[in-house]
């Protein structure tokens, strides 16, 4: 046998002895827990949509968990966080519902479900890597589960399955399908992995979604190069394609055939447009980013999340949640970083993008997974100050990356 051949031999076992360490570093519990984020329908005659009765046992487990660290000077988007939402339940218990509009109390315990998730998942009281193991299988037996006709089909054939819309279907394969590339140790595999979720990403035949995810491979690819001045600029350039290619889209291949689709959500963006000049400074509460075109068409959600939080909430409830994504997420203000902040920074870019002509997409679970993964990387690279013990699993010794874990 040759010294090449042997080196070759001797680095496949190392590669598979190394996924059987992984494996099994794994925590049931989490890995379990976020297969069962997938479904997003009430199931079973839940009053709740089945995901968020999972949040609950997530928080749950997390009560017999310690935090694996402090988040040191983050704590601070804790006290943020509750007065927001005290704010925004303020805000919907004193405005008047308008005729069509959705339970607010409703919505308000999903936000509250989501913020207390994306503490503990932050802190480490859920072990993420776990996590995001298993929301990622879960999302690729949705796409099984579909093709195999088990899972519902609502859009005539367009990958939407368990997550019953193939807006959220797009959004999370794409953001958090970047999320997941980066489990990946080593170039190869983390390029199978990427091309993976891209044609999963393509299947929901989300326009806006597989612009974010191409977005997102782009700013790992250049991204990590660039200077902090060039990162800025890499952002103008893609925001500015972005609303390029949403426009030449429309007359590529199989989005050509959407005329009808498109007509229809240009009238209920200039509906919303219309909404958003008539919600004033504070929002008119949660449950009202709806428009009622007419009796045939009927109720319809907001195409765009920044314009949800203003009739929402106001110019307050949008800029603190923006705020938080782009400084933490984004973090535009750091120079050198880390994979895993490049990681980080570039599923964010895939949301922000997503967060233009999709509805619902600041604080939902997605955004949570993403902002809790921002914070852990955030923590590695400023050297986070561990509780219980000076290793985990996910960031490494003394807070550091772990071994290629996230390179």
């Amino acid at each position: 046998m040759s010294a090449e051949t042997f080196a070759r031999h001797g680095s496949l076992r190392e590669g598979a002895a190394e996924s059987f360490r992984v494996v099994g570093a794994l925590r049931i519990p989490e890995l379990l827990l976020g297969f069962l984020l997938i479904f997003e329908g009430t199931q079973l005659g839940l009053p709740l949509p089945f995901n968020q009765i999972v949040l609950v046992l997530i928080l749950g487990l997390s009560l017999l968990r310690r935090p694996v660290y402090s988040l040191g000077k983050l704590q601070v988007l804790i006290p943020i966080v509750v007065v927001a939402l005290f704010y925004i339940g303020m805000v919907s218990m004193v405005a008047e519902p308008t005729e069509f509009a959705f339970d607010w109390k409703r919505r308000l315990l999903r936000l509250v479900l989501t913020a207390a998730f994306l503490f503990v998942l932050a802190s480490g009281r859920i072990d993420m890597r776990s996590l995001l193991v298993g929301y990622g299988g879960g999302m690729i037996a949705n796409a099984v589960a579909f093709y195999a006709g088990i899972a519902p089909d609502n859009y005539g054939g367009t990958l939407s399955g368990f997550f019953e819309d193939k807006n959220v279907a797009g959004l999370t394969y794409a953001v958090i399908g970047i999320l997941i590339v980066s489990l990946a140790r080593r170039p190869w595999p983390r390029l199978l992995v990427f091309l993976g979720m891209g044609y999963l990403v393509l299947l929901t035949d989300s326009r806006t979604s597989i612009t974010a995810y191409a977005a997102a491979g782009l700013w790992i690819l250049i991204g990590g190069r660039l200077p902090r001045m060039g990162r800025w600029l890499l952002g103008a350039l893609i925001w500015f394609s972005v609303v390029i290619a949403a426009e030449d889209f429309a007359q590529i291949g199989r989005f050509s055939a959407r005329e009808g689709s498109d007509a229809l959500r240009a009238r209920i963006d200039a509906a919303s447009e219309i909404r958003v000049g008539e919600a004033g400074f504070f929002g008119e509460g949660l449950g009202e980013a709806y428009v009622f075109l007419n009796e045939q068409t009927g109720q319809w959600l907001f195409h765009n999340s920044y314009w949800t939080f203003l009739v929402e909430g106001g110019w307050p409830w949008l800029l603190v949640v923006l705020g938080i994504t782009l400084l933490v997420g984004l973090r535009p203000f750091r120079s050198r970083l880390t994979p895993m902040e490049l990681v980080g920074q570039a599923a964010t870019v895939a949301l922000l993008i997503c967060a233009w002509r999709l509805g619902e997409v600041f604080f939902t679970l997605q955004w949570a997974i993403l902002i809790a993964f921002a914070i852990q990387a955030r923590l590695a690279a400023e050297g986070a100050v561990f509780v219980p013990r000076t290793h985990h699993r996910f960031l490494g010794p003394q807070g550091g990356p772990s071994s290629g874990a996230q390179a």
